[in-house]
């Protein structure tokens, strides 16, 4: 599915490096640190609600005319599934007072203000998406910072070579969010390889699209 309109003034190509990223990280501004959590996270009712908010709230903005209704783009099952797959890295704000005791999220690491899902896809390449940032947080460096993990995750863990991220854009008319960030994937390296087909990657949602709509494939290099 396509990736949110979270494009970061303040994040460079950093991620367009041959060498991944360190896999945790603090940002300078929001001192937001980025984790896969245990699997057991995915009982955590009160991460899985503020997670889903997010993402729907931040697609909702994202997709705006694109869609002929709206709709929303994940689910607290959805949420869940990938927590307990170790298929989602959450941003969050470490909470000086943590109690590692607690049984939420909220109070054993902190105030989720993002999340980034990635996935192999085959022997050689994974897949990023559901890249969404509370809006009071961007232009930190919080979006760059959660794709350059997916990319260190898929190839130190897996040892894949390539990721790939889907982009649907309307064909008729112009939208200045999806232009961004497609400006934005491709200064960090990645590529137009190829248009897929929406309609059967996703028929009950290419019902909904207000227009003709391309469904963009890109990709990286994650080593020389």
């Amino acid at each position: 599915m396509d990736i949110s309109e979270i494009a970061d003034p303040a994040f460079t190509n950093e991620a367009a490096e041959s060498t991944p990223a360190p896999s945790q990280r603090s940002d300078d501004n929001t001192k937001a640190m980025i984790e896969v959590p245990p699997s057991s996270a995915a009982d955590d009712k009160h991460l899985t609600e503020a997670l889903t908010a997010l993402v729907n709230a931040v697609y909702s903005t994202a997709e705006r005319d694109i869609y002929s209704t709206d709709f929303e783009r994940t689910s607290t099952e959805d949420v869940a599934d990938l927590l307990r797959a170790g298929e989602l890295a959450i941003a969050y704000l470490p909470r000086p007072d943590a109690n590692e005791d607690a049984s939420s999220f909220h109070q054993t690491w902190g105030t989720p203000i993002g999340c980034i899902s990635m996935k192999q896809i085959s022997p050689t390449t994974g897949e990023f998406g559901m890249l969404a940032v509370d809006p009071a947080h961007r232009g930190a460096g919080v979006g760059g910072g959660l794709v350059r993990f997916a990319e260190e995750r898929c190839y130190r863990n897996l040892g894949l070579g390539a990721m790939r991220l889907e982009l649907l854009a309307p064909v008729h008319f112009e939208h200045g969010g999806k232009t961004r960030l497609q400006a934005w994937y491709e200064s960090l390296g990645y590529v137009h390889v190829e248009l897929r087909d929406f309609k059967g990657a996703y028929p009950h949602l290419h019902e909904l699209l207000s227009g003709p709509t391309e469904f963009r494939v890109f990709e990286k290099r994650l080593v020389d």
